[in-house]
């Protein structure tokens, strides 16, 4: 059995004007001590589908339909009193920038002290002893005197290890990592992923790791799944995906990473941008920027073809590879 399934969910935000879908269809699983990213553009659903793993998703927004199945529960069923024992103790997350995670009028390890103390009895020497030893896990120099300093004392790097050394803490079996690099430079950014992967790997944690990057994906995940207007497009192992990608969406993105285009050549780019919630077009959302487009793609939302880890969603794709057979 998976550790996490996700099956057909559905997220909605309603409006004024009526309500706009956020997530529709999707579905996915991840196994234990596996590692997968979701990449797309901003606006795909990524962070929705992260949060309403946790059942966290912003009111007035709701999940409307589906199921997210942990450890062969139903998350979206639970009651407050059993999410209080999943979220931050058996599933963590890893948000965007540290600095609005961590509480910058509260030493480094009173928040860690805290959140030990709020998933489990333990008593305060206790806590602090396994603090300084997460700190010290994500290589952070001096772990007994970092730990009595704030926030603001460490710089953005000490600071993501400090969050990565917090989400693992009660030793969760899925860490979900939310754009972890975004707010630090390039070279601290592959310090932090590869400490990520390596702790993932030590301690068994599966992981899925949210991002835009796919130049992140290729070196830290292990299946990644293409997201774009809410919808999952393609899913396969990363490898594969980078190689091979099936869908036009994902070559584009590809495409667009810089190491792909020659000295002194434009990068290349997709044209056009993410459609609004507010206007997806009918069919394959991604039609009005498809170079493969055709009538069917106008009108008709394709459906997957392919096996349960190598499946894409694409008329021109499955066209093609008709032909071919």
């Amino acid at each position: 059995m998976a550790l996490l399934e996700v099956r057909n969910l559905e997220v909605r935000f309603p409006q004024r004007s009526g309500e706009l879908v956020a997530l529709r269809d999707v579905s996915f699983s991840v196994d234990r001590g596996m590692r997968m990213g979701i990449v797309g553009e901003s606006g795909a659903g990524k962070s929705v589908a992260a949060f309403s793993i946790l059942n966290l998703v912003s009111r007035p927004g709701y999940i409307a339909h589906g199921q997210i199945l942990f450890d062969g529960e139903d998350i979206v069923q639970m009651s407050p009193a059993q999410l209080q024992r999943i979220r931050g103790n058996r599933i963590t997350m890893i948000f965007q920038d540290p600095m609005m995670t961590l509480n910058p009028v509260l030493t480094i390890g009173t928040q860690m002290i805290e959140c030990l103390q709020a998933h489990g009895k333990v008593n305060d020497r206790e806590a602090r002893r396994i603090a300084v030893e997460k700190l010290r896990q994500v290589k952070i120099p001096s772990p007994e005197a970092r730990i009595d300093q704030y926030p603001h004392e460490l710089s953005g790097g000490m600071r993501q290890r400090v969050v990565i050394a917090i989400a693992l803490l009660t030793d969760p079996d899925l860490i979900i990592a939310d754009e972890p690099t975004t707010a630090l430079d390039v070279t601290i950014q592959a310090e932090i992923m590869a400490l990520l992967l390596e702790l993932c790997k030590q301690e068994g944690v599966a992981l899925i790791l949210i991002t835009h990057d796919l130049g992140v994906v290729s070196q830290v995940t292990e299946d990644t799944i293409v997201m774009y207007a809410g919808r999952i497009i393609e899913e396969a192992p990363t490898r594969e995906l980078i190689d091979h990608p099936r869908h036009p969406y994902t070559e584009g993105l590809i495409n667009a990473l810089p190491e792909r285009a020659r000295q002194g050549q434009r990068l290349n780019q997709i044209a056009g941008s993410m459609p609004s919630l507010h206007v997806i077009p009918d069919g394959c959302a991604f039609h009005p920027r498809c170079e493969h487009t055709h009538e069917r793609c106008r009108h008709e939302i394709p459906g997957f073809t392919g096996t349960t880890h190598r499946r894409v969603a694409c008329h021109w794709r499955a066209d093609q590879e008709g032909q071919e057979a």
